[in-house]
């Protein structure tokens, strides 16, 4: 069996309930730029960064509509399908028996990256040597929803319109080893709740900060920000 250089997991069997009515059926198929869809934005973008191994954590219904309207992209791809939702822990937990690689790139399908700096390579990269890292994440910065404002004495002294936090946050995009998933992941579950807590209590989680910028697909609004900034 070859080992594939660098692989990845795609993330893509949520329900998308903050975006419905608008759309009936999972964000992954829905149109990102002319006919490309948001998946197929996100496996070129894994494509020209080196990726040759795309496993898809996908959902029955969601291959199902994916089988008939876009046929040619899964030639491409391979698929762990979840008859019943697992969690993005135990998705990851399923999908990575498709995996060569001790180590992987991981990825929810509606986090879109804009830097042009940044490759997957350099969060893959962390988990070489043996500090006993299993894991890492992709820091983003992001904007405050609502107007920041400062008062004194019912006086309005300050007034910042949806201002850039201070924190870092994840940007929905990782890279973990075999052995961390098999360590820390949970077969039904969200690794999110429970795997990264553990990791980062063992001290075998770490992180880098994305130079550029970073943007997530939860509802319609965003959609269309998307849109708007990738055909600039």
């Amino acid at each position: 069996m070859r080992v594939r250089d660098i692989e990845c997991i795609i993330l893509c069997g949520g329900e998308s309930k903050r975006m419905k009515p608008y759309v009936s059926f999972n964000k992954t198929l829905v149109k990102l730029i002319g006919e490309k869809t948001l998946l197929e934005y996100q496996v070129d973008w894994l494509n020209e960064h080196g990726v040759d191994h795309i496993v898809l954590a996908i959902d029955h219904q969601t291959h199902s509509r994916l089988r008939e309207d876009k046929p040619q992209l899964l030639e491409r791809l391979d698929c762990s399908i979840e008859k019943e939702r697992l969690g993005t822990g135990g998705a990851v937990v399923k999908a990575m028996d498709l995996l060569d690689s001790p180590k992987f790139y991981l990825m929810n399908v509606d986090d879109i990256i804009l830097s042009d700096k940044y490759t997957t390579l350099d969060l893959l990269n962390i988990l070489e040597g043996n500090d006993g890292k299993k894991g890492s994440i992709l820091l983003g910065r992001t904007r405050f929803p609502f107007g920041i404002v400062e008062t004194s004495s019912n006086r309005v002294t300050g007034f910042r319109q949806k201002p850039v936090l201070d924190y870092n946050i994840c940007s929905g995009h990782y890279a973990f080893t075999k052995e961390g998933v098999e360590i820390y992941f949970p077969e039904v579950g969200n690794f999110e709740e429970s795997a990264l807590l553990e990791m980062v209590k063992d001290g075998v989680l770490n992180s880098m900060e994305l130079d550029g910028d970073w943007i997530t697909v939860n509802n319609m609004k965003q959609l269309e920000e998307a849109k708007k900034k990738l055909s600039q």
